[in-house]
């Protein structure tokens, strides 16, 4: 183990500054240093929810998934089998792929043209020395797992955490809804001028939805914004009680036919470990059936639904990785760092594998709640990294409404100091 005590020693410093209740100090969103050692002992140990099988659905098909210095090609073998592979070419370590999806027979390097196969292996390197062995030069793998449909990898060079246990509280749910028996109806980027903090701690509250949200806030009634929002625990305990005695009933009604809705919050034991999983199933409101613009159904049912319930399941696998899922369709979203100040967000919807568009599904109901909402996202956190920048910044006291922000930051604080 190799430990940069300049660098703790500056972290430990900062942090020393940080106040519970308080938002972070301005050098944890400044600092390049900081923002390395995040990438190694937080984001490169997480298992990433990437994307969905549906998007490569041949052999030699492929994408490719970048976030900080990484480039990761995501590609379907001729065995029909999901890989990732570094896009680093093994013999001068040029990326190979250059667009970011396609299909191809073979991976060729555009600098000195090794070719490799879309199981990795090295197939041709012209002109080596006599004792080259092409076995000992294939892409460097990275480590993959699928799930009902969802492609997660590790961006770790060590062994990752056992997905199945980091799965395993999540199953259920994410079974119900069917994302294995599902496609991708849409996908959108929304580059963000922010650091990644910034866009996962407006992700960790609702404080800002009434304001900021007019469309979603008109969506959902008054008190889930408030109370559930950002999910349970981010209200004054007194509000989110009197909120989940009103909708006992439809849980009950849930539970009787059989559709998981019971909450998960993460464990003592999990936080440990890096872990931050969470779900819950609650009523959209107002008589809506659907996470849409007029509250009603924009597809055909996925997954076991029988029925039209107007439930919303809020998924998150970790911090960069959630899913909401509707009765109708589901949305990934895929957060990813890309420098200090810019990041990503990326959004993808699926539908019922069977729907069609035009006839059982228009993508532009089944996205607008959540593009029309993740745009103003973009620009509430762009100015709040412009005012963070200031001279004059300092942390600000966090809400009542705001109580997850903290839950993020000790989270983060366990992440940074494990080693």
């Amino acid at each position: 183990l190799v430990i940069n005590f300049k660098l703790m020693s500056s972290f430990n410093q900062y942090k020393e500054s940080y106040q519970e209740g308080k938002t972070l100090p301005q050098d944890f969103y400044t600092d390049e240093s900081i923002f390395s050692e995040e990438m190694k002992q937080i984001y490169f140990k997480q298992w990433l929810m990437v994307d969905h099988i549906s998007r490569i659905p041949n052999p030699g098909d492929y994408f490719v998934f970048e976030a900080e210095k990484e480039s990761i090609i995501v590609i379907r073998g001729r065995d029909n089998e999901i890989r990732a592979f570094y896009n680093v070419c093994t013999h001068r370590g040029s990326r190979i792929c250059l667009d970011e999806e396609g299909s191809k027979k073979l991976l060729v390097c555009p600098y000195h043209a090794w070719s490799f196969s879309a199981e990795g292996e090295l197939k041709a390197a012209r002109h080596m020395p006599d004792d080259f062995k092409m076995e000992d030069y294939g892409l460097k793998n990275c480590h993959i797992k699928i799930y009902e449909g969802l492609i997660f990898i590790n961006l770790s060079l060590d062994d990752p955490m056992d997905f199945d246990e980091f799965m395993s509280p999540l199953k259920e749910l994410v079974n119900f809804h069917g994302t294995g028996k599902s496609k991708i109806a849409a996908r959108k980027k929304y580059p963000t001028d922010a650091n990644f903090k910034l866009v996962l701690e407006n992700f960790q509250e609702c404080y800002h939805c009434s304001n900021a949200h007019p469309e979603f806030s008109s969506v959902h009634e008054k008190d889930w914004v408030y109370t559930m929002g950002a999910g349970l625990g981010t209200a004054p305990e007194k509000d989110t009680d009197e909120y989940l005695k009103k909708i006992r009933p439809w849980i009950e009604s849930c539970k009787k036919q059989g559709t998981p809705s019971e909450t998960y919050l993460e464990t003592d034991e999990g936080l440990r470990k890096g872990l931050n999983r969470y779900f819950d199933r609650t009523p959209i409101g107002n008589g809506h059936l659907s996470q849409t613009k007029n509250g009603k159904p924009a597809s055909k049912l996925m997954g076991k639904f029988k029925e039209f319930d107007g439930g919303l399941s809020q998924v998150s696998f970790n911090p960069f990785s959630c899913c909401y899922f509707t009765n109708d369709f589901g949305i990934m979203f895929v957060f990813k760092p890309d420098s200090i100040l810019k990041s990503e967000v990326e959004l993808i919807w699926l539908v019922n594998e069977d729907a069609e568009e035009g006839k059982d599904y228009n993508p532009d109901d089944v996205t607008y709640i959540w593009d029309v909402t993740t745009q103003e996202d973009t620009t509430i956190i762009e100015n709040n990294q412009k005012g963070l920048l200031s001279q004059s910044f300092s942390p600000g006291v966090l809400s009542q409404n705001e109580s997850a922000v903290t839950y993020f930051y000790n989270w983060y604080f366990t992440n940074m100091q494990s080693s």
